[in-house]
């Protein structure tokens, strides 16, 4: 088996982080790019745009990385889409998790620009960087690896997914958007990233994680009346997202078909009376230290 394809990753990453480097270094130097529509919708920076371009050029970058693995068309990680009687298979369901790396690194790290300064900026570069190296190479082995390269691979990937859930969520809660404005957000980043998870794993996968984007957006609502710190109600928002993905494979593994069994209602209901209990322990502490937990 041949390793990881870093005569085409290379390139893709030097480009997506020179786009990176471009968006700076014009929301460093101009106001321009802060819009300020009018009515009741919110400001907004054309450097989204620019963002979502890099997002788009990265998907179309996975492709050609992916098309490079012979074991590509019966790994089961393609789709096939039928334009004008054309049918062509496409690797979109790898184009998820790269794409919403640098969209979500930027938005978490964008958060501190007015602590950190320029060095926000230069972490967005290198946690994309690292990020992105990290899966792509797990794709590879993802698509071209034995069973116990793949098993770790896919523990890789659903870690990252998990680690970009965060820093959406944290992006939202700290703006505080009013409930429609944050389904525009958080439900078609839950959606892909919980559709990335369960794929392979849970039958009609994109059912169950578009109920699962609903269920974290009536989330957001309630935890959005909570006056805590974004990063605290973040990680309840976390912790949820976890339970939610949990439940549904565990129904998918134990019974084969779809139906909750005692022995997973019990694991992850424990796991998330524990990581309740440490939050409210930590919210505690930090009050007795007289840490503000009101949001911004």
């Amino acid at each position: 088996m041949r390793g990881p394809r870093f005569d085409r990753i290379v390139p893709l990453l030097t480009l997506i982080l020179l786009g990176l480097g471009v968006v700076f270094l014009l929301e460093l130097n101009t106001t321009l790019l802060i819009v300020q529509p009018d009515g009741w919708l919110p400001p907004f920076s054309v450097a989204w745009l620019l963002i979502g371009a890099l997002a788009l050029v990265t998907g179309i970058g996975v492709e050609l990385i992916a098309r490079a693995e012979e074991r590509l068309w019966r790994s089961g990680w393609t789709t096939t889409l039928s334009l004008r009687g054309r049918v062509i298979e496409l690797a979109l369901p790898l184009w998820i998790l790269p794409m919403l790396t640098p969209v979500a690194i930027f938005a978490f790290f964008r958060l501190f620009k007015g602590a950190l300064a320029t060095n926000a900026y230069l972490i967005v570069l290198l946690l994309t960087g690292l990020l992105l190296t990290i899966v792509l190479v797990a794709q590879h082995y993802l698509i071209a690896g034995q069973a116990r390269s793949r098993q770790i691979a896919r523990t890789i990937l659903t870690l990252v997914a998990y680690v970009l859930a965060f820093a959406i969520f944290s992006a939202v809660t700290f703006n505080r958007y009013r409930t429609l404005y944050a389904i525009t957000l958080i439900f078609p980043s839950t959606l892909l990233l919980a559709a990335d998870v369960l794929r392979g794993r849970v039958a009609a996968h994109w059912i169950v994680a578009g109920a699962i984007a609903l269920i974290m957006v009536e989330s957001y609502w309630v935890i959005s009346y909570w006056p805590a710190s974004f990063l605290l109600a973040s990680v309840v928002l976390l912790v949820v997202l976890y339970l939610l993905l949990g439940l549904a494979q565990s129904a998918a593994t134990v019974s084969g078909a779809g139906r909750l069994h005692l022995r997973g209602v019990a694991e992850y209901g424990l796991l998330g009376a524990l990581a309740f209990v440490a939050l409210l322990v930590a919210v505690a502490y930090l009050r007795t230290r007289n840490i503000d937990l009101r949001g911004p």
